[in-house]
Order: C-alpha cells, then structure tokens, then sequence
C-alpha cells in the first residue's frame, strides 16, 4: 500500500484557493461566506491549526469586525478532544461550565446567569427567549476556554454572538452586515478602528474612551467623520 505524501504549503494554499473559487457560488455554504472567495481561503487557512477542512472551518469559524471566534460546541469539542476534562450544570437562569486541564490539574468554573445576559442587553433577543438554557451553555464555556484552555482555542475564545454577530442556539451565524451595504461614504468599523488607534499612538483605553465618546454603538460610521476626527487627534498632539 502506497503512503500518503505531504503536500508542500504552496500547493496547500493553492487547492484552498480553488476550493473558494468554487465554493464561493455555492448556495449550500454559510450565509457569511457566500460570493465571499477571499473570507472561505482566510476560513480555510485558519481552520489548519485545528485541523479542519476548509467546509468544517466555514461552519465552525468566524471573523467578525476583525476578531476570530468559534462556534462553543467547536470549542468544547476541541477541548475534549485534546484530553481535558468540561462539566457543564445548567437551569434555566443560570450555567456553570467547571473544566480541570489533564496536563496539569489546574481547574477552573466559570457561570454566566441571565443577570448577567440583562446587563449586555441579550435577554429580550428572540434566541435567548426561546434557547435560555442553551445560550447560558455556551457563554459559561466560551469564558471557561478562555481562562484554562487558551492553548486549545488559540486566541479563538469568543462566540460569535460576543463579537456582535446574531446567531441561533448552537452558535451558528446567522446575522453578519453583509460588505455589500458598505458604500465608499461608509468606513467599515474595524477599519475606523484601526485608524483611530494608530492616532493615538497605540493606546487602546484612550481609543476605547475616544470611540465611545464619539461614536457610541452606531452602526454606520462615515469615513470623512473618522478622517476629520483623526485630523483633530493629531493636531492635539502636534
């Protein structure tokens, strides 16, 4: 029987390339991903680490406003499947998820309760009335993997609806701004962001006081309010 031969990283990147050309016109694939070619290949690459294919990467991978999260059954998948140990205790009001590492014993409990889904305004979202139980679930383990199992989700310790994207009980997206409503006058969030953090020179609590004082949580930012924003930061410091 003939051994299977490594494929170089080259030729890796090549086949997820044509895997999103193609993939990218399918109707079968996420939502968030469709006619999306660039975003499949960034899924695709970034699915490596845990070692997916590129269609298990799109189910299971999302980057929302810049920040890389993970479907919660992904996450307690992934923890399990390197060997350490996750409990879950859950009620209709509250979730306890306890995880102890196999490596080193080191234990920790991490809950989430509806107080805590009122005072990030989740309560009245259609999903978290009808799935309370399973929305609790899986925002104790996102917490959970961030805190014991870091080396597990790599860097990938948020669920989708944490970044803002709207999702049903088990995680998957089902509402991300869709590029095509981004129009020239439109600045994307991320990237006005980024913007003002450079203006500052870097420091993200002075960028974070910034943007809540200038831009709050609109949705719809114009690029020319940013750049004019940017113009009086720099002649501040100047």
């Amino acid at each position: 029987m003939s051994e299977l031969i490594p494929i170089s990283e080259t030729a890796t990147f090549d086949l997820i390339m044509r895997q999103a050309d193609i993939l990218a016109g399918s109707t079968i694939i996420p939502t968030a991903y469709r006619r999306k070619a660039p975003d499949i290949v960034a899924a695709g690459l970034a699915g490596r680490a845990y070692g997916w294919d590129v269609m298990t990467s799109m189910r299971q991978f999302h980057v929302i406003e810049g920040s890389a999260s993970l479907r919660p059954e992904s996450m307690l998948g992934l923890v399990r499947q390197a060997g350490h140990s996750v409990t879950l205790e859950t009620t209709e009001t509250y979730a306890e998820a306890t995880g102890k590492r196999a490596d080193t014993g080191d234990e920790h409990v991490a809950t989430f309760t509806m107080e805590d889904a009122e005072a990030a305004n989740l309560a009245d979202k259609r999903n978290w009335k009808q799935y309370q139980e399973a929305m609790l679930t899986w925002r104790a383990v996102s917490k959970l993997c961030r805190v014991l199992f870091p080396d597990v989700v790599l860097g990938a310790g948020y669920v989708p609806e944490e970044l803002g994207a709207e999702v049903t009980h088990t995680g998957e997206v089902i509402g991300i701004e869709p590029e095509e409503e981004i129009s020239e006058d439109v600045i994307p969030i991320s990237e006005a962001k980024h913007l003002i953090l450079d203006a500052v020179g870097g420091n993200t609590e002075e960028a974070k006081d910034i943007w809540d004082l200038e831009f709050g949580d609109s949705k719809k930012i114009l690029r020319i309010d940013v750049l004019k924003l940017i113009e009086e930061l720099q002649s501040v410091i100047l």
